[in-house]
């Protein structure tokens, strides 16, 4: 090797001292510090240097690795420690092992670059801040290697030594107790990291979120969710999880605003928060609003047509009093439903529109399909019995006879016996009446063409009397009359017989 100009020694030196520094900052993923007390603290101790020999093996190295050429690289510093470590000053050994533990994480080495870190930590030989650099990069290692109580340990030292230490490193710190399920002791140094960060990163706001969850600090997560939505409007995820949290506080008011929101931001497009969005329309009394948003949906394909969303949608039609609309999407619910809880609902609805004849059919339907409840199904005979009930008119006895059988069935339960019982008493009571007023008009039916007979009769005695021309009527109806006297005891014995008789 050939020797040394003071000239070359001189840019041996300098190059060599700033190896450490270089290699440190490109291999490892560092936090920012603030340099201005370590150059002070710099400039009162006088200048480390690097061994001339140390030095040239630590330059042939670095160009190595500069090439990417790690594993050469790690070869010379291999050798160099092997052949002088145990006789090199601290400064150099740091400086050896600083680089050879950066040429080593390159190479997936972590076991070994911790060690190299460390040892060249325990040295203390290094600049103020190259030696914090090294803490931190084994910390970081730590984590890599999911060893997370040695990064929690690490950290904890480097944060009481680092001048205003930056937001990622209280996100390690923060994700190492996460990892530890010390969710407590998570939360202070995420918090920092969110105070701390220049930009939204979502990494940080995403393990807050989890952290906060974990703890159930559920104003703070809140909190924390509104923020990300601001930032990331676009992730429905988010919009869900707050509207989540919103509703397990019952603050449905906030719930329905948030979810009304995204809709509208075209966030929020899932068929499930579009029914509840549309539920949130009624509860806040603005069903029309509700009903026109689910049956647009319903008819673009992005809601199914199925039974729970048709009578959702016709429920919303029924309270913003468009029974006209909601009337058809119930039929069609009943009709795909499996039970006649729908064809009830439906009878009861066409019941309130006076549409009778319809209530009937859908009623039937709801009592011959069956899975009613307890409480409906005596209500479905007694709206049944209305039903039909509606459509007798004046002497319709068959369709009260229809009206009463519902009755009947309506007075086996409990909660409709007496209403039931009360409607029949009414329907014997037209019927009653109604056979009254057909016997008192045939009555006066009888005595009107009984006493029209006796004029007749006596108009065709005058004419017999007076002499003149009997007309052929007369005659036949003079006739009968006497006939009728000559048989006279016949009807007599008829009428013992159990004729009936007009009072």
């Amino acid at each position: 090797m050939e020797p040394m100009t003071g000239m070359n020694m001189q840019r041996m030196r300098a190059i060599a001292s700033a190896l450490a520094l270089l290699l440190g900052g490109a291999m490892m993923v560092a936090p920012q510090l603030t340099w201005a007390q370590d150059k002070e603290d710099e400039e009162n101790q006088p200048a480390e240097s690097l061994n001339p020999i140390v030095a040239r093996e630590l330059l042939a190295a670095y160009e190595l690795l500069q090439e990417e050429k790690f594993r050469e690289g790690l070869v010379i510093l291999d050798k160099l420690v092997a052949d002088r470590g145990a006789d090199m000053k601290p400064f150099d050994l740091a400086s050896v092992l600083q680089i050879r533990g950066s040429a080593r994480v390159n190479l997936d080495q972590f076991k070994g670059a911790i060690a190299d870190f460390k040892k060249a930590y325990s040295l203390n030989a290094l600049p103020r801040a190259q030696n914090l650099q090294l803490l931190f990069n084994v910390a970081q290692l730590e984590f890599q290697a999911e060893n997370y109580k040695a990064a929690i340990t690490h950290l904890e030292s480097w944060l009481k030594e680092a001048d205003d230490p930056d937001a990622n490193a209280y996100y390690l710190l923060a994700a190492a107790y996460f990892y530890e399920k010390n969710f407590k002791s998570a939360r202070s140094p995420i918090e920092k990291a969110l105070a701390l960060v220049k930009e939204p990163k979502k990494q940080y706001f995403d393990l807050a979120n989890i952290i906060y969850a974990e703890l159930g600090l559920v104003t703070p997560r809140i909190n924390l969710l509104e923020r990300i939505i601001e930032n990331w409007p676009g992730d429905k995820g988010y919009w869900k999880q707050l509207v989540g949290l919103f509703m397990e506080q019952d603050r449905r008011k906030e719930a329905f605003v948030t979810l009304e929101v995204g809709y509208r931001s075209g966030v929020i497009d899932d068929a499930a928060d579009i029914a509840a969005l549309a539920q949130f329309y009624s509860v806040f009394n603005n069903p029309h609003r509700g009903a026109q948003m689910l049956e647009k949906e319903i008819a673009d394909g992005r809601v199914e047509k199925t039974v729970d969303n048709l009578e959702l949608l016709s429920q919303l039609w029924s309270q913003a009093r468009e029974h006209k609309k909601a009337i058809p999407v119930l039929q069609e619910a009943a009709r795909l439903s499996d039970t006649g809880m729908l064809s009830y609902r439906l009878g009861q609805t066409l019941l309130a529109d006076e549409q009778n004849e319809q209530a009937e059919r859908a009623l039937e339907a709801a009592i011959n399909k069956g899975g009613l409840t307890d409480s409906a199904t005596p209500d479905a005979w007694m709206l049944l019995g209305t039903a039909r009930f509606n459509q007798a008119g004046p002497g319709d006895k068959a369709k009260r006879t229809d009206a009463d059988e519902a009755f009947r069935n309506a007075q086996r339960y409990n909660a409709t016996r007496k209403r039931a019982g009360e409607w029949r008493g009414y329907i014997d009571a037209i019927n009653s009446t109604e056979a009254r007023q057909a016997a008192l008009e045939a009555q006066q039916k009888a005595e009107l063409a009984e006493a029209a007979r006796e004029r007749e009769i006596a108009g065709c005695r005058s004419q017999q009397i007076s002499g003149g021309e009997i007309t052929d009527e007369c005659i036949e109806l003079l006739q009968r009359q006497e006939d009728g006297a000559t048989e006279a005891p016949a009807a007599d014995a008829g009428e013992e017989e159990g004729a009936e008789q007009v009072p």
